[in-house]
C-alpha cells in the first residue's frame, strides 16, 4: 500500500519558518558562542581541578529487637519491665540524630578546632584533620560558651608568625613576627598556638584556624548526618555523612555508633541498678520477718512440748492443707500487691519503673502501658530540653496513668482480701471437724503458715535478684554494626558530567541571554530578521549598502548582486499590481535620511529595463532630491533619463509656501490622470509620512506603497509608527523595503549571483 506524506499545515510552515529566522539571526554571532564555549569550558576544568571533593561516607546499624527468645534475661525483662518496650527502630533513628550524641561526637573528635590550609592560588586549599602544622590550643571548658573565632596564621621560612584572631567582623588580636609556640589573649580568653610535629621547619605556612562552641558544632554536624531505615521491613539504619576528609568522616559515624551504644548500655544498667536496690530493701524486711516467725515456732515448740507439729496433725488436716495451700498463695500475692502498691505511692520513685509485672488482670495491663511511656519519656528526656511540649504532654499522660495504676493496684487488693477472707473460712469450717486436735497444735499450724508465707517470698525475691544480675552483667550491644564507617571511592562533588553539562548549557546560553539583551536596549535594528519580527507589514526585500559612486545603480547591462535585489524588489511589486490600471507606486519612509529617492530612482529604473515606459515623479516638495538623483534639470517639467531608456523623470522645483493644499489642488489630480494615460509605471517618490502628511494626501492616487526603512538607521518606534499606518488602512497595498544592509553570505535574496567586480 502506497504511503503519501502529508504537506506540512501552516502553523508547521510558520514554526519551520520561526526556527529558521532564529537560526540565522544568531549565526552571525558564531563567533560569540565560540567565545563563550572556550571560556565556559576552560572555568569548568579550573574548577574540576581546583575544587575540594566531597565523599559520601556511610555505615549500617542493625537495631537489636528484644524477644521471648532472649535466654535467662529475657524471664526477668517479661516479669519486671525493666526494658520490656522493646527497641524500636523509628525511636532509635530519634536517638542517632538527636542533638545531644552529635555535640558528643563533636567534643569528643575535637570538632570544635577546624584547619584550613592555603597552600597558594595554583592549588585547592587543604582541610587538616589530625594533620595540621599550627594548632590552636585552649581550654575545654571555654568551648562550652565558645562563639566561633578564627585565626589567620601565616608563618615565613624564618619561623616567624603574623597572628589575627577575629570573631565575626570583631577584631581580637594583631599579632606581628612573634615566635612559636606564642600566647594570644582575646575578651573570650588566653589561647595558645604551636607548631605540631607535622610542622616543616623552613617551609612557610598559611593557616586559617576556626574554634566554635560544641553546641555549635554539634548543630552543625545534626544537620549534615541523615539517617534513615535500610529498607521500609528492616530494623538496619543507614548513616550517610557528606564530608571532604574521609578520615574525619569516618571517625564522626564510627564515634557516633559507639556513643549509641554506650548510651543504651547506661540506660540498662542504670535500670538494673534500680531494680536491685529495690529487691535488696524487699529482701531485708522480708529477712527480719522470716527470722521472726522461725523464732516464735522455736519458742512455741519448747513451751508446749511439740516435737514435730506436722507429724502429729498429718493424718488429721489433710483436708486442711489444701485450704492452707491457697490461704498462703493468696498472702503471698497480696503482700506482692502491697509491696507494688508501697513502691507506686513512693513521690521518689515517679519516674522509675514498676518493678513487678503482678499477677492481677485489673493491674498488670496498666503497669505494663506505664513503663512503656515511660521508657518514651526518658528517651526524648535525653535530648529535650525542659519546656519541650512534647515531654509535658508524656509527663500529664505518667500522671494519669499513675493514678489508673494506683487504682488498680488497690482494686486488685480488695479482690484478694475477698479471696482470702474465703479461704481462711474454709480453713475454719476444716478446723471445726478437728475437734480433736489440741489448741496448741492449731496454734502451731498458724505460726508455720506465717512462716511458710514469709519464705515463699523471700525465695521469689532472691531469683529475682539473681536474674536482675545477668541482666547488669550482659553487654550486648543495642546496635549491631553491620558496616563500619567507609567512604565511597567516586566524589559526589563536583560531579564531573553535570559540571561539564552546566558548563555547555552557560555556553550556550550566556550568548543568547546577551544578544536577547542588545536586543532589548538597541533602539534600531539592523538586518531583515529583526525587522520582520516587529513589523506587521509584507516584507518584498532589502537593498545592500551602496558602494558605488553614483545613486543610479541599476543600469542597462549591470549584474551586480544590488541590482539582482532591486530586480528582485521589482518582481515582488508586480504582484502587487495584479490588475491593468494598477500603475501608481508610492514610495515614502518615516523620516529623511532613510534613502526613499535612491530606492525610487533605482525601482524606477528597474521597471524601465523591462521595455515599459516609466514616469520617476517627485513629490517631496518639501524637500527635493531627485534631481541629484537622476543627472537632470530643473527647466523642464519632464526629463528623459539620459542613462536608461524608457524612463522619464518629473522633479519639483522651489519649495512652494502650501504644499499641503497644492496636494490637495485639482491640478494634481490632472497631473497623475495625464501621467496614467501616457505611461505604464509611475513611481512617486513621496514625503516622509511621520513628519509631514502630504504622502497620506496622495494615496488616493497610488495603487500600492513602498514603505522604506534603513539598517542601524530607522528607530523601532518608528515601525510601530508604521504598523498602525497599515492597520488604519490610510496607505493603500503597503509593502517595506529595508535598505543600506550589511552583504552577508547568508542573505536569503539575490544569491547565486557571488560578488562581481562592480561590487
Amino acid at each position: 500500500m502506497a504511503k503519501f506524506n502529508t504537506p506540512p499545515t501552516a502553523q508547521q510552515e510558520e514554526q519551520i519558518m520561526d526556527f529558521s529566522a532564529f537560526v540565522r539571526k544568531y549565526k552571525r554571532y558564531w563567533w560569540l558562542f565560540l567565545l563563550s564555549l572556550l571560556a565556559c569550558m576552560t572555568l569548568a576544568f579550573a574548577y574540576l581541578k581546583y575544587a575540594q571533593r566531597v565523599y559520601n561516607i556511610k555505615s549500617v546499624v542493625l537495631v537489636a529487637q528484644d524477644d521471648n527468645s532472649a535466654g535467662a534475661g529475657a524471664n526477668l525483662l517479661k516479669s519486671m519491665k525493666l526494658m520490656g518496650q522493646g527497641s524500636k527502630v523509628d525511636d532509635e533513628m530519634i536517638v542517632f540524630s538527636s542533638q545531644e550524641l552529635c555535640t558528643q561526637v563533636a567534643e569528643q573528635l575535637k570538632l570544635n578546632r577546624s584547619y584550613v590550609e592555603d597552600r597558594g592560588w595554583l592549588k585547592p586549599k587543604k582541610d587538616h584533620y589530625n594533620t595540621s602544622p599550627i594548632e590552636v590550643l585552649a581550654p575545654e571548658e571555654m568551648f562550652d560558651t565558645l562563639s566561633t573565632v578564627t585565626f589567620q596564621i601565616d608563618v615565613d621560612k624564618s619561623g616567624k608568625a603574623n597572628i589575627k584572631a577575629r570573631s565575626g567582623n570583631t577584631k581580637l588580636a594583631d599579632l606581628k613576627d612573634v615566635a612559636l609556640p606564642a600566647t594570644v589573649k582575646t575578651s573570650y580568653g588566653v589561647f595558645g598556638i604551636q607548631p605540631t610535629k607535622n610542622f616543616k621547619q623552613g617551609k612557610p605556612c598559611h593557616i586559617k584556624a576556626s574554634l566554635a562552641g560544641n553546641q555549635l558544632r554539634g548543630e552543625a554536624l545534626n544537620r549534615r548526618i541523615k539517617v534513615k531505615l535500610v529498607t521500609k521491613k528492616s530494623n538496619g539504619i543507614d548513616l550517610t555523612l557528606a564530608e571532604t576528609n574521609k578520615s574525619r568522616g569516618k571517625d564522626i559515624l564510627n564515634k557516633l555508633m559507639e556513643l549509641y551504644n554506650e548510651r543504651g548500655q547506661k540506660e540498662k544498667d542504670e535500670q538494673a541498678i534500680n531494680t536491685a536496690k529495690f529487691i535488696d530493701e524487699r529482701l531485708a524486711l522480708i529477712y527480719k520477718g522470716l527470722t521472726s516467725s522461725e523464732a516464735d515456732i522455736e519458742s512455741y515448740k519448747r513451751a508446749h512440748k511439740i516435737v514435730d507439729p506436722e507429724l502429729q496433725i498429718k493424718s488429721s488436716v489433710a483436708k486442711q492443707e489444701k485450704a492452707d495451700q491457697a490461704i498462703i498463695k493468696l498472702e503471698t500475692n497480696r503482700q506482692l500487691l502491697g509491696m507494688v502498691r508501697d513502691f507506686v505511692s513512693n513521690p521518689a520513685n515517679k519516674h522509675s519503673y514498676i518493678p513487678f509485672e503482678v499477677d492481677s488482670s485489673a493491674a498488670s495491663g496498666g503497669i505494663k502501658a506505664y513503663n512503656n511511656l515511660l521508657a518514651k519519656r526518658q528517651e526524648l528526656a535525653q535530648s529535650a530540653k525542659g519546656d519541650n511540649q512534647a515531654l509535658k504532654q508524656i509527663d500529664e499522660q505518667l500522671e494519669t496513668m499513675h493514678g489508673n495504676v494506683l487504682q488498680g493496684l488497690n482494686s486488685s487488693i480488695r479482690g484478694v482480701d475477698v479471696q482470702l477472707s474465703k479461704a481462711r473460712s474454709q480453713a475454719n469450717q476444716s478446723a471445726g471437724e478437728l475437734g480433736k486436735v489440741p489448741t496448741e497444735e492449731r496454734e502451731a499450724r498458724e505460726l508455720l503458715r506465717q512462716q511458710g508465707i514469709q519464705n515463699t517470698l523471700y525465695t521469689f525475691l532472691l531469683e529475682k535478684r539473681e536474674e536482675n544480675a545477668l541482666v547488669l552483667a550482659a553487654t550486648t550491644p543495642k546496635g549491631k554494626i553491620v558496616d563500619h564507617a567507609y567512604a565511597q571511592s567516586t566524589p559526589i562533588s563536583p560531579n564531573r558530567l553535570v559540571t561539564l553539562a552546566l558548563a555547555l548549557m552557560a555556553a550556550l546560553m550566556l550568548p543568547l541571554l546577551l544578544v536577547y539583551l542588545k536586543d532589548l536596549f538597541t533602539t534600531k535594528f539592523s538586518n531583515q530578521e529583526e525587522l520582520e519580527e516587529i513589523s506587521q507589514v509584507p516584507f518584498i526585500g532589502h537593498v545592500h549598502h551602496n558602494r558605488h559612486k553614483t545613486a543610479l545603480v541599476v543600469k542597462d547591462g549591470k549584474t551586480s548582486s544590488i541590482v539582482e535585489l532591486f530586480r528582485y524588489i521589482r518582481n515582488n511589486l508586480q504582484f502587487l499590481l495584479n490588475k491593468e490600471d494598477d500603475k501608481v507606486i508610492l514610495v515614502t519612509s518615516s523620516v529623511s535620511g532613510e534613502g526613499k529617492s535612491f530606492i525610487s530612482t533605482n525601482i524606477a529604473s528597474s521597471f524601465a529595463l523591462l521595455g515599459r515606459r516609466v514616469a520617476l515623479v517627485g513629490m517631496d516638495i518639501r524637500s527635493p532630491k531627485l534631481a541629484s538623483q537622476s543627472n537632470v534639470t530643473l527647466d523642464q517639467i519632464a526629463q528623459p533619463c539620459k542613462e536608461v531608456k524608457g524612463l522619464d523623470v518629473f522633479v519639483g522645483g522651489a519649495i512652494p509656501p502650501n504644499p499641503s493644499e497644492l496636494l490637495l489642488g485639482d491640478r494634481v489630480k490632472d497631473f497623475f490622470r495625464d501621467l496614467r494615460e501616457q505611461y505604464d509605471v509611475i513611481i512617486v517618490d513621496s514625503a516622509p509620512v511621520a513628519q509631514v502628511s502630504d504622502s497620506f494626501a496622495l494615496d488616493k492616487y497610488s495603487n500600492a506603497t513602498v514603505y522604506v526603512t534603513r539598517a542601524n538607521y530607522t528607530k523601532r518606534n518608528l515601525i510601530k509608527f508604521m504598523n498602525r499606518i497599515a492597520a488604519n488602512k490610510q496607505l493603500k497595498n503597503m509593502c517595506v523595503v529595508l535598505n543600506d544592509t550589511k552583504p552577508s553570505g547568508d542573505n536569503t535574496y539575490g544569491y547565486g549571483y557571488g560578488k562581481t567586480k562592480e561590487d
